[in-house]
């Protein structure tokens, strides 16, 4: 089958068509031959919200399945924290419509003309989301909670118990024995410094 696109037709043209680089190449019509629909692309919307507790969980599963020999079936972990789901953004931006609404009908009783209590408003709102939200993005950096830092430790974390798993018995013991040795050496110099 075969469609050409030209100028301003190109953009009715139905989504596989207009996926396709060529119908947007410069000069002249393009003529497509569609042998094979093009998949529909992937929604990153729906790709699950990572946490260090779904990767650690995922890499559990993997581990688990590969030592029983058996094939789990994968379980995605969502993250359940407020704020990750649409329910939840829904709470939100109906909460700041509402304190809108709220703040505009409290000031107008309390004595301000309506295009002031408007600008007041707005002006307190407007503050308030962005005041607060750079709060939030202060508070993650000092206390380390920002997404590169988790993926990073659910990442070393998950390496290491990999190279765990693959430690043989008379490894892992004496790695136990180094682990002793230095908490022994630890405690050993805190009292020489008491």
């Amino acid at each position: 089958m075969a469609s050409t696109l030209c100028g301003p037709n190109a953009l009715l043209a139905p989504a596989q068509a207009r996926r396709n680089p060529i119908a947007f190449s410069t000069g002249g019509c393009a003529k497509l031959h569609r042998t094979a629909p093009i998949p529909p692309r992937s929604s990153p919307l729906r790709q699950p919200h990572l946490t260090s507790r779904s990767v650690a969980a995922r890499a559990e599963n993997n581990n688990s399945g590969q030592a029983s020999g058996e094939a789990e079936p994968r379980r995605v972990v969502y993250n359940t924290e407020f704020g990750y789901s649409r329910k939840d953004v829904l709470l939100i931006c109906f909460g700041l419509l509402g304190l809108g609404f709220g703040l505009y009908g409290g000031l107008q009783a309390a004595g301000l003309d309506a295009g002031q209590a408007g600008n007041w408003v707005q002006l307190l709102i407007f503050l308030g989301i962005c005041v607060g939200w750079v709060s939030t993005y202060i508070y993650r950096v000092a206390t380390k909670q920002m997404t590169y830092v988790k993926q990073l430790e659910a990442y070393e974390e998950a390496v290491i118990r990999r190279r765990v798993d693959e430690m043989t018995e008379a490894e892992l013991a004496a790695l136990a024995e180094e682990v002793e040795a230095e908490r022994a050496a630890a405690a050993g110099r805190r009292k020489q410094q008491k």
